[in-house]
């Protein structure tokens, strides 16, 4: 049963941010945030529900610019997107495996972005992807890099009176592909032990960029920053897979679980990340979708 609390339904984000800064709690799809009441994890006094909002549902495409996302696009209309699985395939397979369809069809990327957990599978696309968020509080708006946008888990840099108003995804380069593998313990509506995204754009079979990230392998949201380094401007043919693996766990830090022990998760990530690179090459090549 759901605690007693007073509900909210602005139609501007002026009020948002003024009810949020009283101490309000924002509601998108509620996916997390009803769980959590009823569960006694979450109390809260006031509720505000964005849904009635026209400023977070733009979803939009630009060559130049790229992708905009509001913050209330769900899963379940990234999923259907024939532009995503075009231009930003890990995306799609981020999002198309978030709980069952019902919860897609309700639960949405600005929440599983503002949720803070390290096992958000829109994230670790969105990393790969170099995508920003534009937040807008009382004082105005700012962009904040996704990579910047977790202080530790559930934890945000979002102030009392801000709120997440758009996701901004720079356009893929030509010759790119990427990929997003996730381990579950069960094909059914499972958290993910551990998730990767690659983003790969190649130049005469050179890596002209690389970008790659992780799900559930640190206290939040991460990418392989030093791993990206080693490889750009290499020989995509020549790239040891074993050697890939070894690096890119170097830099996790996952914790032991009733899920999955760390030990397990960063052999699992040696794996895994050779594999996501060697679809989002063939994606790149061709040879893929």
């Amino acid at each position: 049963m759901l605690p007693q609390f007073e509900l909210y339904r602005p139609d501007n984000l002026e009020e948002v941010c003024r009810l949020k800064a009283a101490g309000g709690v924002v509601v998108a799809g509620g996916t997390d945030v009803y769980v959590a009441m009823h569960g006694g994890k979450l109390r809260p006094q006031v509720l505000i529900d964005l849904k009635g909002i026209a400023d977070l549902q733009e979803t939009a495409y630009d060559q130049t610019t790229g992708l905009t996302l509001g913050a209330l696009t769900t899963h379940r209309m990234i999923e259907e997107w024939d532009l995503i699985k075009e231009k930003y395939y890990a995306l799609y397979e981020g999002c198309s495996q978030v709980g069952s369809v019902q919860i897609r069809q309700r639960g949405t990327v600005g929440g599983n972005i503002c949720n803070g957990a390290p096992s958000a599978d829109s994230v670790a696309p969105l990393l790969a992807f170099d995508a920003t968020c534009l937040v807008v509080g009382e004082k105005g708006q700012r962009k904040v890099p996704l990579a910047k946008f977790y202080l530790g888990p559930k934890q945000t840099v979002l102030a009392e009176d801000e709120v997440l108003w758009k996701i901004l995804v720079p356009p893929p380069a030509p010759g790119s592909g990427s990929a997003y593998l996730k381990y579950t313990r069960r094909r059914a509506m499972d958290l993910a032990l551990l998730g990767v995204a690659v983003y790969l754009a190649l130049d005469k079979g050179r890596i002209e960029e690389i970008r790659i990230a992780f799900a559930t392998a640190a206290p939040t949201p991460m990418r392989a920053y030093q791993t990206e380094a080693e490889l750009r401007g290499k020989d995509c043919q020549a790239i040891s897979l074993a050697e890939l693996g070894k690096m890119a766990a170097a830099e996790a830090n996952p914790r032991s679980s009733w899920r999955a022990s760390r030990e397990f998760r960063l052999k699992l990530l040696e794996e895994l990340v050779g594999r996501a690179f060697t679809i989002a090459r063939q994606r790149a090549e061709g040879k893929n979708r």
